[in-house]
């Protein structure tokens, strides 16, 4: 395979990799558990100024469901809730401290949104949506690139058949990377339905068993 045929391909699979690093971003962005990059999109306006959310704060995930949110300077701890807000508007804010250096330092611990029904319902449609997009991107590059060699190598057979080979394995990887990309959120959002259950149950027994006690009190 001659090196213009080559860098073709290689163009094609960095393409290729563009739409699943986008759809993989995007669904780290339908939050369900503490993913830290969910972040990246936050601006913060500091006198004036637009900053990313790593220059004016540290970032730490204390478990699967929360977010830790620490301001490298107090003074700009409010710019930096109104830019974590701005940006998901679903996070739930506590406010929490750290000891550090024998003080006592604030921080924002942000909870991810509970999966209800409505919110699972919700993004569910939405990763199939963005995936379907991405599908679409991806086929319609491997169609363009198909035609476009065909019409190149038309008097080479020989080298059609070993370009349309190649083409079709960096298509088939793609296409299976974003089918596991889609069936992971999927997993997680059905995880995150699961825990919401859960809870909700045993709140209830919590309730009920509050209510029999108070009863029995009241029969003594």
């Amino acid at each position: 395979m001659d090196l213009v045929l080559r860098t073709q391909l290689n163009e094609l699979e960095k393409k290729m990799t563009a739409y699943m690093m986008l759809l993989h971003f995007r669904y780290m962005n339908l939050c369900v558990k503490a993913e830290a990059a969910s972040l990246l999109p936050v601006n913060v306006i500091v006198l004036g100024d637009q900053k990313n959310i790593e220059e004016v704060a540290d970032v730490a995930i204390p478990d699967e469901y929360h977010l830790a949110v620490i301001p490298k300077d107090d003074e700009f701890r409010e710019e930096v809730i109104h830019g974590v807000t701005f940006s998901h508007p679903e996070f739930k804010l506590n406010m929490k401290t750290v000891r550090v250096s024998g003080k006592d330092k604030p921080y924002m611990e942000y909870e991810m949104p509970e999966v209800d029904k409505n919110r699972r319902d919700f993004l569910n449609k939405a990763v199939k949506s963005l995936f379907d997009e991405a599908k679409l991107k991806i086929d319609t590059a491997y169609h363009e690139e198909q035609a476009g060699f065909a019409a190149y190598l038309e008097n080479n057979s020989t080298q059609l058949r070993e370009v349309n080979a190649a083409l079709d394995d960096i298509y088939d990887k793609s296409l299976q990377s974003i089918r596991d990309s889609r069936d992971d959120k999927l997993h997680e959002i059905e995880e995150g339905y699961l825990r919401y259950l859960d809870r909700q149950s045993g709140q209830q027994v919590a309730e009920g068993n509050s209510g029999y006690d108070v009863t029995q009190s009241m029969k003594f």
